[in-house]
């Protein structure tokens, strides 16, 4: 039985560094902790990932996935990737940047899971939930903060029993 990992995070916004400014220092930091963790974890056993598809941290992950599942040593692993989607319209109002992106990382998902039919308060929690309920790791890469999706999913996770790995987001800025 494959072991899964579904990733939660904050958004660009939220972050201690500004997302936006890709040839930075702390943006190197964050992608370079990602792509190590993606490779470590599938090392470690894990086959299957499940991103919930928000901008900043559950694409970036994803596309980190997407790489590793593409390169040849990879192949005797048959990893996969699952989109959770929280509602139908997630994209409606994002930057183009972002659809593209969540238009790349959908077009490259094994499986493709609607959560529910259409937006209501609370979907992006149920989403969470979904995510958890499926796997035997959640790793958050969060700001610290204890409010919000990311800092609730932890909480889940942890009622639930799920094994959490955490990076913080300051660790990141402290490294340099």
């Amino acid at each position: 039985m494959p072991l899964t990992c579904c990733i939660t995070g904050n958004r660009p916004e939220k972050f201690p560094f500004d997302y936006a400014k890709k040839d930075s220092c702390e943006y190197a930091l964050y992608t370079d902790a990602l792509f190590q963790k993606a490779e470590e974890l599938m090392r470690r056993g894990y086959t299957s990932f499940i991103t919930g598809m928000a901008r900043g941290v559950d694409l970036d992950f994803a596309c980190c996935v997407i790489y590793h599942k593409c390169e040849t040593f990879w192949d005797i692993l048959d990893i996969t990737l699952e989109a959770a989607m929280p509602y139908p319209e997630q994209t409606r109002g994002w930057p183009r940047r972002y659809r593209e992106e969540y238009d790349y990382v959908l077009s490259h998902c094994d499986k493709k899971t609607l959560v529910s039919s259409g937006y209501f308060t609370g979907c992006e929690q149920k989403r969470n939930q979904y995510m958890v309920d499926k796997s035997d790791l959640v790793f958050a890469v969060w700001n610290g903060e204890e409010k919000g999706g990311t800092w609730n999913t932890i909480r889940y996770a942890e009622r639930k029993g799920r094994k959490t790995e955490i990076l913080l987001l300051s660790d990141i800025m402290d490294s340099i």
